[in-house]
């Protein structure tokens, strides 16, 4: 195959994906008793990377890595391949071709990364998938492969039925997109069944190609856990750990004396239930090569060797002298409760300190110190601050990770965002990425502001030259209010890590 045609037609966002990123994938690795390279000088693979979105941000973030990306889809490939060249990056590059039939040579990688595509694509390809794991993966390696789950795919199956039958499949993929729409509103006013009108209503506003590549794609293959875990024994790899957010996690009791192929099977067993019981949708499973050590379940104990970061607010007046429960919310909108005093006062440094990430004693001093400036008690259980911490990292409120770094905490005189930040800024078919892995939603003049921070202006040149870029636009603003919204822009730029000190 030369390419894929409907990705081609309608290719995927190419964003960046926050669980994939190897520092976070190693710090997870960790909680589960696993050592994992280390990710600022790994070789790192990832297959359908579509443009880069995803890969290219990591090997400008670690320029010691060396980065891999393997694409079906040319239009995609050859785009990724133009921006690395633009960038002038030495240590990533973006190849057309099929991940069934790669070259030997690759040599070994500690990092594989395979989103959206295990459950996505023809049976042999999925066993060629695992057995590019097992041939590439690095003796302490660690390869995320996403696929969706059963459990909670099956209820869906009658609508992914119905578009298909609907839709003509010779149509080129943004034609069916279109018909499909029309069908999406005939199955509303056909329907009752509460789950599937939800997700009627979800896909009538999801970007086109989730829907077309979900539902009207020639292979969407959900599958078990337990089937999961069968298929990593026949290819000699091990599963390790969940990279996704998670609401339960397992924890095996009576577990004393087992071996750790023994508590192995229990744990995976228990996963399989947890599937069942919370419908779940969607996996980012942890794979190792099966001579690797064996892992288990999820230890807090392991935490007091990580760094974490979170990028939380509360319209709350927090309350640092009772356990009360109060929401704390992301930028997505997702909300995570939190009653821990000592838990919430860390929820308020990690914030305050955002994008940099603080070490666990740094994390537990910090709290110490909110909770005093706040004339709270700061005597701490830190049993019960490690078990609520334990919670929001498994909930993905706070990230870990297995080293703290730092950015620019204010945007200076002369402000300078880094050159990836800026090339991203003035390429309209790439999302702007923050320092950790995340898309922003940049609206026009925002980019046309991050695209001339090159360290040449001032802030009061900056706004003047916005002024002009905005009346360009047909907005006219005064200088003072042009000047009032170019100053937050460039803290809230400061905020996601894209200038340089």
């Amino acid at each position: 195959m030369d390419t894929l045609t409907s990705y081609d037609e309608l290719p995927y966002d190419s964003l960046p994906l926050p669980e994939t990123q190897p520092d976070f994938l190693a710090a997870v690795a960790r909680l589960h008793g696993f050592d994992a390279p280390d990710p600022a000088r790994a070789r790192i693979l990832e297959l359908g990377c579509a443009q880069g979105g995803n890969l290219i941000p990591l090997a400008w973030r670690w320029p010691e890595s060396e980065c891999v990306g393997v694409e079906l889809s040319r239009v995609q490939a050859e785009r990724g391949a133009q921006f690395i060249q633009q960038l002038g990056l030495s240590n990533a590059r973006i190849r057309h071709g099929d991940l069934a039939a790669l070259p030997d040579d690759l040599g070994a990688f500690d990092y594989i990364i395979a989103h959206g595509v295990y459950s996505w694509v023809p049976p042999s390809v999925r066993q060629a998938l695992l057995d590019v794991c097992r041939r590439h993966l690095s003796p302490h390696g660690v390869a995320y492969v996403s696929f969706n789950v059963t459990a909670g795919w099956a209820p869906l199956q009658p609508l992914r039925t119905a578009l298909i039958e609907r839709t003509a499949a010779d149509l080129p993929a943004p034609a069916r997109y279109r018909q499909a729409l029309r069908v999406l509103h005939e199955l509303e006013a056909e329907w009752r069944d509460p789950v599937l009108r939800k997700e009627i209503v979800f896909l009538k506003t999801a970007a086109p190609s989730y829907l077309f590549h979900e539902y009207l794609a020639d292979f969407n293959t959900p599958v078990s856990f337990g089937e999961f875990s069968m298929q990593l024994e026949s290819h000699d790899l091990r599963y390790l750990g969940e990279a996704g957010p998670r609401h339960a996690v397992v924890e095996l009791e009576d577990a004393w004396g087992l071996t750790p192929e023994g508590m192995a099977g229990r744990w995976q067993d228990a996963e399989s239930a947890l599937d069942e019981a919370h419908a779940t949708r969607f996996r980012r499973a942890l794979i190792a090569r099966a001579a690797a050590p064996c892992a288990q379940p999820p230890q807090a104990g392991a935490l007091r060797s990580l760094a974490f970061y979170a990028d939380l607010q509360s319209d709350d007046e927090i309350d640092l002298e009772n356990a009360s429960e109060q929401r704390f919310i992301n930028p997505a909108g997702s909300a995570f409760p939190v009653a821990q005093p000592v838990m919430k006062a860390a929820v308020m440094a990690l914030s305050t300190a955002y994008p940099d990430a603080l070490t666990y004693p740094d994390l537990l001093t910090a709290a110490r110190r909110v909770m005093a400036e706040f004339g709270a008690s700061n005597s701490v259980d830190e049993a019960l601050f490690r078990a609520a911490l334990f919670q929001l990292v498994a909930a993905h409120g706070v990230m870990p990770c297995v080293s703290a770094g730092s950015a620019a905490a204010s945007p200076g005189e002369r402000p300078r965002a880094h050159a990836l930040a800026q090339r991203q800024a003035q390429s309209p078919a790439w999302v702007v990425s923050g320092l950790r892995h995340v898309a922003l939603d940049l609206d026009a003049p925002a980019r046309r502001l991050l695209g001339l921070l090159d360290g040449s202006h001032t802030v009061e040149a900056l706004a003047t030259l916005m002024q002009a870029a905005l009346a360009g636009m047909g907005v006219a603003q005064s200088l003072e209010d042009v000047s009032e919204r170019t100053n937050r822009q460039l803290w809230l730029f400061a905020r996601q890590g894209l200038l340089v000190k």
